[in-house]
């Protein structure tokens, strides 16, 4: 039996939950007291006539918000607090239509990648195909994989899964940031739940504010999560991971922990009840004397107070040990390398280091570290471009000091648009193959024909669906040494190697000073010519004729001049 609004009821009148008809509970979206001030569609007919061309009818459909005064473009000067001018009303129309125009664009954009997603949900490609799919958009983008992959994703689930969305988009009727939002927070969703929820938006009133939007999709979304048989909540693998962002210039990085509630607010208090602890022990131990317990800086010893809370908890994660259940962790292959500039490191340059060629850090901080260590290593770098030389080696297997040289060439994987580290994630490949039974017919273990691929990428290598070719500088399009590569046949790009930032600025610092020295040595020159030039002048000059003045007249001694009188 079904009710007015076909549920399904029972002899009782209680509903019940199927996967085709979610049951009487989800009635609740209709409630005007759940979303109020929505007015809900009258127009029966409307609807039913609209049911042929959606999915089974769904209490999601029901949310339908509509605004008492539509906001159009002709309205849109009298939302906003202006004098009502002419020349107000035109400007606000004019980013109205900016808003429109953004929108198709946005839908234009979308339109374009979606066609790269290549049917990978359903079988429509093989995994190399969309690997190398990834390449080429990258390339074409000029971002990452991992965005290229993004965008694509987003593309799909744009034109494909959101049809009657996108079209209001690609109309303009659309917002382009209510349509990011859309697909920002439904990224978890399937493809049946996201068939519903474009069944919903896509009839929404385009005239309601941005907040009512924002809440009622959220009122949506919430509901079709809801009726899954695992909660979000207690999905392990979507809400459980651990990130690293270390795009920072002040020389800092965040780790960040996502999890459940009760997980990470359990490994909160853990830390936080051994900060205390040892702060406690720290405090004891000024007010003894006695050397002070985790102290590697010896800071709360020299201030006289113990360290932070904040910092204590740093230290203690940073020093924890990890448990593997006795998994052995291999060693890594590489070291952490930080590349200090010479003037920096002798303290004449605050010019950054570089911390495994990626981070840059701060020059105090570089010197800190070097000081630190007990061995250095030297790199030589070609000082009109920064090039790092290349260290000769003829053996096939790869030695540890040409690996670290290629780390430091390329510090991510080789192939454009990977940014997976060079230090953890990459393996050492030949661009020729090695000739095992004559190695000196090509396939030479040496720097200029060696490169560090990610496993994924060096599969596709493998594959020949990724071909590289190794460019000196003479022949590269850029002057530079490189890598030329074909990916999947539709696209050629060429890569420079990295390049060591530093070399630039101590090159112009050493020119600065070679060219100060050479003014300097130019000015003495020129006064010790003009010395000589004025020496040689008086020298060469004549005797000044003698003196033509006749002499005095003798003194008359016959008549000496008169005594002064008395009052003289």
């Amino acid at each position: 039996m079904r009710g007015p609004d076909g549920l399904a009821l029972d002899g009782e009148g209680v509903g019940s939950m199927t996967t085709v008809d979610p049951g009487l509970r989800q009635g609740v979206l209709g409630d005007a007291a759940l979303f109020a001030g929505m007015t809900l569609p009258q127009d029966r007919a409307r609807l039913a006539a609209e049911r042929s061309r959606m999915p089974a009818l769904d209490p999601v459909m029901r949310v339908d918000p509509r605004s008492p005064r539509p906001l159009t473009r002709e309205t849109v000067a009298g939302r906003v607090e202006l004098s009502p001018t002419i020349e107000a009303t035109e400007r606000i129309q004019r980013i109205w239509d900016q808003g429109v125009l953004e929108s198709r664009q946005f839908a234009q954009s979308l339109a374009f990648l979606a066609p790269s997603w290549l049917g990978r949900d359903t079988g429509g490609c093989t995994q190399e195909d969309a690997d190398c799919e990834d390449i080429v958009v990258a390339t074409a983008l000029r971002c990452s994989e991992t965005v290229a992959y993004r965008r694509i994703r987003e593309a799909h689930r744009a034109v494909d899964l959101c049809p009657r969305t996108f079209a209001r988009l690609l109309q303009g009727e659309f917002p382009a940031a209510w349509f990011r939002e859309l697909l920002r927070r439904s990224g978890s969703l399937t493809d049946e739940e996201m068939a519903l929820l474009d069944a919903s938006v896509s009839r929404w009133d385009e005239g309601i504010t941005s907040e009512h939007f924002g809440r009622c999709l959220g009122n949506v979304i919430t509901t079709l999560l809801e009726r899954r048989e695992l909660p979000p909540h207690l999905d392990v693998e979507a809400r459980r991971r651990v990130e690293l962002d270390h795009g920072r210039e002040d020389g800092t990085a965040c780790l960040q922990m996502t999890g459940p509630v009760p997980d990470v607010l359990g490994l909160s208090r853990r830390l936080d009840a051994s900060a205390r602890a040892v702060q406690a022990a720290q405090r004891r131990a000024l007010e003894a004397g006695t050397t002070v317990p985790m102290d590697p800086h010896g800071e709360a010893a020299e201030a006289g107070r113990p360290l932070s809370l904040a910092t204590l908890r740093f230290l203690l994660l940073t020093s924890a040990e990890l448990d593997t259940d006795g998994v052995e962790v291999p060693v890594e292959a590489f070291r952490m390398n930080v590349t200090v500039p010479l003037f920096t490191l002798m303290g004449h340059s605050d010019a950054p280091g570089m911390l495994d060629g990626t981070i840059p850090i701060p020059a105090d901080m570089a010197r800190e570290l070097a000081a630190g260590e007990e061995a250095w290593y030297r790199l030589l770098t070609d000082a009109s471009s920064g090039e790092f030389v290349p260290a000769p080696a003829q053996r096939y297997s790869v030695p540890r000091a040409m690996r670290e040289h290629l780390r430091v060439r390329m510090s991510t994987c080789a192939v454009p648009g990977c940014r997976r580290p060079a230090s953890c994630a990459t393996e050492a490949d030949h661009i020729q193959e090695y000739d095992h039974a004559d190695p000196s017919h090509g396939g030479r273990t040496s720097v200029d024909n060696l490169h560090l691929l990610c496993w994924q990428h060096h599969a596709l290598k493998t594959a020949r669906r990724i071909d590289p070719v190794r460019m000196p500088a003479a022949a590269s399009p850029t002057g530079r040494a490189g890598t030329r590569w074909s990916l999947s046949g539709q696209m050629h790009v060429f890569q420079e190697d990295d390049t060591d930032l530093a070399t630039p600025g101590l090159v112009a610092d050493l020119e600065a000073s070679w060219a100060s020295i050479l003014a300097a040595r130019r000015e003495r020159r020129e006064r010790e010519r003009q010395e000589q030039e004025r020496w040689e002048r008086e020298r060469q000059a004549p005797d000044p004729p003698l003196s033509e003045t006749p002499d005095p007249p003798p003194p008359d001694t016959a008549n000496p001049p008169p005594a002064p009188g008395p009052g003289g």
